[in-house]
């Protein structure tokens, strides 16, 4: 019988943040929280830029110097698709000191601001988290902070350490290592199933299946132990422009739709994720078992066994 696929223990390792040493949302200051956006080093200038990661099926949004009417803004955007969206910001203001004052009763030009809406068929106005007043509501919230303050401690560990799980992501997407799953045995053997452009077959509890064209890809998906699906990766390599030679391409797929997004450098979470689920992957296409899949996947691996 063969053996259900299980996320890796423990999770990536952190650096600065971790939910265990989170400034609670009623203390959080401009300054902390900008020095949270600056740690992540997503960029090498102090030019603006608004970048999507991942936590879990969630999107969290990067905001670093993000100029608009109201002023300029860096924090974190959490979206929880059909539910309710956080947003945790600081704002530098460049609107008149009486506007500010009758828009939030504030003289000063930066605020952290933290609001909360819902999301779905019931779209709320926003909400300023100090004036909530559902304290369940506010727990969590709260417990969503924390979560952040995790992915936030995981990215800035990748990007400190020159990116290691995304080195072996690339190391691991070949052209070559691509062309030999998706020609695997297995996809010629079993009745395939049809999910949008792809095709493929249940292996425990992953659906592996493959995309010929335009570009050969494999997806990955799986169901937890609540029989759940959870977020799937596609394992492509695409040239960064016409003519151009085929690299690398690891993108996410959060929900049941097709859409499908590039996951990041410091997504690290997901990226610990699909290459676990990619050596699961690689051994029922190549009839390996797994400890074997991990012996070749090794950096000293005997490349004449």
């Amino acid at each position: 019988m063969m053996h259900a696929f299980l996320p890796p223990q423990p999770s990536p390792q952190t650096l600065y943040y971790s939910a265990g040493e989170t400034h609670p949302l009623s203390t959080l200051d401009e300054k902390k929280l900008c020095t949270m956006v600056g740690d992540m080093k997503v960029t090498d200038s102090d030019k603006e830029h608004y970048i999507t990661g991942w936590m879990g099926s969630d999107s969290v949004v990067v905001i670093h110097n993000y100029h608009e009417k109201r002023g300029t803004s860096n924090g974190f955007v959490l979206t929880k698709e059909n539910q309710y969206r956080l947003s945790v910001q600081s704002i530098a203001f460049r609107i008149p000191k009486l506007i500010l004052w009758l828009s939030f009763h504030r003289k000063p030009r930066t605020m952290t601001l933290i609001t909360y809406n819902t999301l779905g068929e019931l779209v709320s106005p926003l909400i300023q988290y100090r004036n909530m007043t559902d304290k369940p509501m506010m727990r969590q919230l709260e417990l969503d902070w924390q979560g952040l303050n995790d992915y936030i401690g995981m990215a800035c560990w990748q990007l400190e350490n020159d990116t290691p799980l995304w080195n072996q992501i690339q190391q691991a997407i070949t052209p070559t290592a691509l062309a030999r799953w998706l020609d695997a045995p297995p996809f010629s053997d079993k009745r395939l199933h049809k999910d949008g452009e792809y095709e493929g077959f249940w292996a425990s509890n992953v659906f592996i299946s493959r995309c010929l064209s335009p570009f050969p890809a494999l997806q990955l998906s799986w169901r937890d132990e609540e029989n759940q699906i959870q977020p799937g990766y596609i394992y492509t390599a695409l040239p960064e422009k016409r003519g151009a030679p085929l690299q690398p391409s690891l993108r996410i797929r959060p929900q049941r739709a097709e859409t499908s997004y590039l996951l990041n450098a410091f997504d690290a979470q997901h990226l610990q994720n699909a290459l676990a689920l990619l050596s699961f992957a690689k051994g029922v296409l190549l009839g390996m078992s797994p400890p074997l899949v991990e012996m070749m996947d090794r950096p000293d691996a005997l490349t004449n066994l």
